[in-house]
């Protein structure tokens, strides 16, 4: 049962750096969307993917370890460890603020994005108008 209740402890621990270090992503990435960087944009997707993954496999060990204790041992761990399960849910509070407001931030450029290409489509449409004009045959016989 100890080792069980240490792991779990352990996990959340590393659940806690994990999402500290998240939020550190989170901060670049906002940095990254306000100097429209995509490719450093990218990059931190990619790495924020890899945390987020990480974070999951935690969740999926401490809920193991977590369903073969019985019931008053799990009453007492959550007590003795509701300060770093506070920590934890404020991080990923934050971590989905932020993630809200990028969210926001790229919804904006995006329809920047499309009004430009509308208005681009519309003045190639225009420019037809005064184009090439098509080739009239010749009205000269060429068996003449």
């Amino acid at each position: 049962m100890d080792k069980k209740k240490t792991e779990i402890v352990r996990l959340l621990k590393h659940k806690q750096e994990t999402c500290k270090r998240l939020l550190e992503k989170m901060e670049e990435q906002m940095k990254a969307v306000d100097t429209q960087d995509e490719s450093r944009l990218a990059t931190i997707v990619e790495e924020k993917e890899a945390l987020i993954a990480g974070l999951n496999e935690t969740d999926q060990k401490i809920t193991g370890l977590a369903s073969d204790l019985d019931e008053p041992t799990l009453e007492k761990l959550v007590g003795e460890n509701a300060e770093l399960a506070k920590s934890i849910e404020s991080d990923l509070e934050k971590i989905i603020e932020q993630e809200i407001v990028c969210q926001t931030k790229l919804n904006l450029v995006k329809n920047e994005v499309l009004e430009k290409i509308k208005a681009v489509k519309s003045g190639q449409r225009l420019l037809k108008g005064y184009g090439v004009s098509q080739r009239t045959k010749s009205k000269i016989s060429k068996n003449i």
